[in-house]
């Protein structure tokens, strides 16, 4: 009797053997389909307790994989498209260069100075085009580290103002400045300077001469507010919805805008846990920021 026991068990426990082994088995093939034919995962709830656990890390594991490769291929996404729009932006720019080339062999030399200023802001233009486009790539990519820092808001200004003196000078644009000469908290300086550049030199493009811009900045228990507005021409309705949208040139922009500036100063001012809006004011137009205190990075 205990022989016949001894043989049901051992019968048993290698029919558990060979199962267990199978489904092993079986789990193991459908790792190798995700892991090598990109296919979804389907495990069995095993009820066994090795089994069970086995399950559950590998379904960790898978979900963490896919994770990861949806990042990948979103990055791949944005990285082409990313090239198709610099190559895009730059190909006019590159053309007219190459007609200049053509036309200075064959100047003389009073063309040629103007054809050299020519060629130069075309040089320009490429390399902030390219500067900019980069820029946008690598904030959709969300590989910018942004930085919390603390700055003097008249030091802020004066810094942001300091490439614009000559335009202002030219154009003679009163420049009137509203601050409560505190601290600007949270912020980074670097990419939020890039950001209201993009938009201070817009309001300097729309403004007519002996205009005015107005810079303010304001602070309350929920956010910090810059204000930056004009008394030029104001947006169009049909391009209000549309100021901030990559490559979008409304019906007043002029005629060298690509429509880059104002989607990069978007993108850095959100990823700073902030927003902007743009309104008319009649006569000008008035951009609104405002930066929240619980600046998450």
């Amino acid at each position: 009797m205990l022989y016949i026991i001894l043989i049901f068990i051992i019968i048993y426990l290698l029919i558990y053997i060979y199962k267990s082994n199978h489904k092993i088995k079986i789990i193991s093939e459908q790792v190798n389909q995700v892991l090598f034919e990109q296919k979804d995962i389907y495990i069995q709830n095993y009820q066994e307790g090795s089994l069970s656990i086995l399950e559950s890390e590998i379904v960790k594991l898978v979900n963490c994989l896919y994770e990861k490769n949806q990042l990948l291929y979103e990055e791949k996404k944005l990285l082409k498209q990313s090239l198709e729009d610099i190559s895009h932006q730059i190909k006019t720019p590159l053309t007219s260069l190459n007609l200049i080339q053509e036309r200075l062999k064959k100047s003389n030399n009073k063309e040629k100075n103007q054809l050299i200023k020519e060629q130069q802001y075309l040089l320009d233009k490429i390399e902030w085009l390219i500067s900019s486009l980069l820029k946008m790539a690598q904030i959709d990519a969300n590989t910018v580290i942004f930085q919390k820092e603390s700055i003097n808001q008249k030091d802020f200004i004066n810094q942001l103002i300091k490439p614009f003196e000559i335009q202002l000078e030219l154009k003679n644009i009163h420049l009137q400045i509203e601050t409560e000469n505190q601290i600007l908290k949270n912020i980074d300086k670097k990419w939020l300077e890039e950001a209201l550049a993009n938009i201070f030199k817009n309001c300097i493009e729309h403004t007519s001469y002996d205009g005015k811009i107005s810079i303010i900045i304001n602070k309350n228990p929920l956010y910090q507010e810059i204000i930056i507005e004009d008394n030029g021409e104001s947006i169009s309705k049909e391009d209000l919805p549309h100021l901030f949208e990559r490559f979008y040139k409304g019906k007043n922009a002029t005629q060298h805008s690509v429509g880059i500036g104002l989607a990069l100063s978007k993108m850095i001012i959100e990823k700073q846990n902030g927003t902007i809006t743009v309104e008319n004011i009649y006569p000008g137009v008035r951009f609104t920021i405002h930066l929240y205190d619980n600046f998450v990075i």
